[in-house]
């Protein structure tokens, strides 16, 4: 109820408030006894909700770094076996390990495909060595002995 409202039927300013005055006891009356304690629980939970809502934000900003960095981890894993897979394939081949590195492909059929193309640019395998093909390091008069034993079988 307005007082505009009361005034267009063409009530006093004395009764207006007579009336505003009874009213607000029935509005009054209406209100359940603990509404200042739900006003302020409601305001509290307001208060918690909008400080959820800035957590969460904060924690969705977090999520997404996290997942960017957990997709370049995962590129950078990808990017490891593929090299490892390559080097494999190579010495399977007989392939130098320098050259692991060159062969190109996604899987390890096209890796195998281009290790075979590569082999057979270069031409004869060659494996691994097994041992080192430095001569050993010996005194000079230890590989005397060595020689003399070597003509008598």
């Amino acid at each position: 109820m307005k007082r505009e409202f009361l005034k267009e039927i063409g009530l006093e300013d004395e009764t207006i408030n007579k009336i505003m005055a009874e009213h607000g006891k029935a509005i009054q009356a209406v209100k359940p006894d603990d509404y200042e304690d739900l006003k302020n629980t409601n305001a509290t939970l307001e208060q918690q909700l909008a400080d959820l809502q800035k957590t969460l934000s904060t924690k969705e900003e977090e999520f997404t770094k996290y997942e960017s960095n957990l997709g370049e981890l995962k590129k950078e894993v990808e990017t490891y076996k593929l090299k490892d897979l390559k080097t494999s394939i190579a010495i399977q081949a007989g392939i130098p390990i320098e050259l692991a590195g060159r062969l190109s492909g996604e899987t390890e059929k096209e890796i195998k495909s281009d290790a075979e193309k590569l082999v057979g640019f270069i031409g004869k395998k060659q494996p691994l060595p097994l041992k080192p093909t430095e001569p050993p390091k010996v005194d000079e008069k230890e590989q005397a002995y060595a020689k003399i034993l070597e003509n008598l079988n």
